[in-house]
């Protein structure tokens, strides 16, 4: 248990309970926000499972499983998951489908843990779709989901279900004070950034994110007002150019917000009074319009290959010159 961490901790001891009482569901899926480690919770459930002497809830971590699953070396763990950026195919999930009807080499639980459930094809889907349906003894599937995801209905039937959101923001700092040395202000910044989600927050304090991000955001600004998209243009990042459009675009969802009299969930909230002028010099279409126009352009690049990255941002900051700022 002390590998898990605290916001997970919860959620592990209540699934590791239905097995400690021999209740133990043979699918069950857990749909999580990136940020918040639940490759860590199935690790740690995986255990408990395969485990042949578990302590209640905590696999013992002496058997010859434990030792197994340690090493990454146990015969009957299995992970089914996208390769080299592609879709689960439905001969990934034959493969697995005929390895779990053979008997467990280790005579205890065969566990598939699928990560990335959501990236399953139809076909694929439709294949392992017959294996929950007839479920084999002393074997179970964990499926991982991105919490937006949507799945086959006929899936979601046949697992036990479980959402794992963002912690309370106290339990958050707590944490991060434990990480880090930074000041509660730059945490709380942080959290903000990452969307309530603490290993987000984590690195964002470790790369140091939260000064760049300003800086970026000052030169944006200088940008508006000059309406000079090539004084811009070349700080771009050449790799993380996508996390930049990412600081524009909570920039632009702040200042609507504040526009809309909405105090929730605001992002940049270090740089409130620069959010509150340029929020008053927009009309809430304007803002929105700035919105999707980035968001088209976060779009493009993140789909399309081979692009050219300079004249698609280009594109997008000139459309916000000539479709808001200047109308």
């Amino acid at each position: 248990m002390t590998a898990l961490y605290p916001w997970l901790t919860p959620t592990y001891t209540q699934i590791a309970q239905t097995f400690s009482e021999g209740l133990g569901h043979h699918a069950v899926l857990i749909k999580s926000d990136a940020g918040l480690g639940v490759e860590h919770l199935f690790e740690m459930l995986s255990r408990r499972i395969m485990c042949f002497t578990p302590q209640d809830i905590a696999p013992c971590g002496q058997c010859h499983a434990c030792h197994l699953m340690q090493a990454h070396s146990h015969p009957d763990y299995h992970e089914l998951s996208p390769i080299e950026g592609k879709d689960i195919g439905v001969d990934q999930v034959r493969e697995i489908n005929e390895i779990v009807a053979q008997h467990a080499q280790q005579n205890g639980n065969k566990v598939v843990y699928v990560k990335g459930a959501e990236r399953l094809t139809e076909a694929a889907a439709n294949a392992l779709l017959k294996t929950l349906e007839e479920p084999r003894p002393n074997t179970y599937f964990l499926l991982q989901a991105d919490s937006a995801a949507s799945l086959l209905a006929t899936i979601y039937s046949r697992c036990q279900v479980w959402h794992l959101s963002s912690p309370p923001t106290e339990m958050s700092q707590a944490w991060l004070q434990t990480q880090c040395e930074e000041e509660k202000q730059e945490m709380a910044t942080a959290l903000s950034m990452g969307f309530g989600r603490p290993l987000f927050a984590l690195e964002i304090l470790q790369q140091g994110l939260i000064e760049q991000r300003k800086d970026f955001l000052r030169q944006f600004w200088r940008f508006y007002r000059r309406r000079s998209p090539l004084e811009l243009l070349p700080l771009f990042d050449k790799v993380h150019y996508l996390r930049q459009l990412d600081w524009i675009l909570a920039f632009l969802a702040d200042s609507l917000k504040h526009k809309l009299h909405i105090s929730a969930h605001r992002q940049v909230t270090d740089l409130v009074r620069g959010v509150e002028q340029f929020s008053d010099e927009q009309t809430a279409l304007g803002l929105l319009q700035a919105i999707q126009i980035m968001q088209k352009v976060r779009s493009d690049l993140h789909s399309i290959n081979g692009v050219n990255v300079e004249l698609i941002l280009l594109d997008g900051l000139t459309k916000l010159i000539t479709e808001v700022f200047e109308k």
